[in-house]
């Protein structure tokens, strides 16, 4: 599809719309872009791509929205690859001598806020609440190993050891 500009008189009361390859040739007729390109037109041969004022006003309408498109697609690319670099960064470890990340100090937070509702919940005896404390340790050991910090099973079985304890400490009431 061939690209056109808009150009308008220097009095800006014409307005052409011209091919973007067409050569035309030198004369004293001065024509202007939106953006501010001059040049000077024989104005036989700019003629022929004359346009009414509506008809500029909606091709300009529309390279406008074309310009508006193309402008948030391109933000939106950039705020991708700004997203994916901070990403990035946060699984970084802050050190050579640690595989901490940046995300370690607000994941611990989580665990020291979550830890007391996990505790009353494995001690609870409804075995829903053991499962859900379950799946908050769950949760929060994947976190705690994408920030660096490696845990073995017996993080996540916490729930149900405490859940044991509470129900040996049970049969052994008379």
């Amino acid at each position: 599809m061939a690209a056109f500009d808009l150009w308008l008189s220097a009095e800006r009361s014409r307005y052409f719309l011209v091919p973007e390859a067409c050569d035309m040739p030198s004369g004293d007729f001065e024509i202007r872009t939106i953006p501010g390109r001059r040049r000077q037109v024989a104005f036989d041969a700019i003629k022929p791509f004359e346009l009414t004022e509506n008809q500029a006003l909606r091709v300009a309408k529309d390279q406008l929205g074309q310009t508006l498109d193309e402008l948030r697609h391109g933000i939106d690319e950039k705020l991708g690859d700004l997203r994916a670099r901070l990403d990035e960064q946060k699984r970084t470890p802050v050190n050579d001598n640690t595989t901490l990340t940046p995300d370690a100090a607000p994941v611990l937070l989580d665990l020291l806020k979550k830890l007391p509702g996990v505790i009353a919940n494995s001690l609870a005896p409804d075995a829903q609440r053991v499962a859900s404390a379950t799946s908050t340790m769950a949760d929060l050991q994947r976190r705690l190993q994408e920030a660096g910090i490696d845990l073995d099973e017996r993080f996540t079985s916490f729930p149900e050891r405490l859940a044991e304890l509470r129900e040996g400490a049970r049969k052994q009431q008379p």
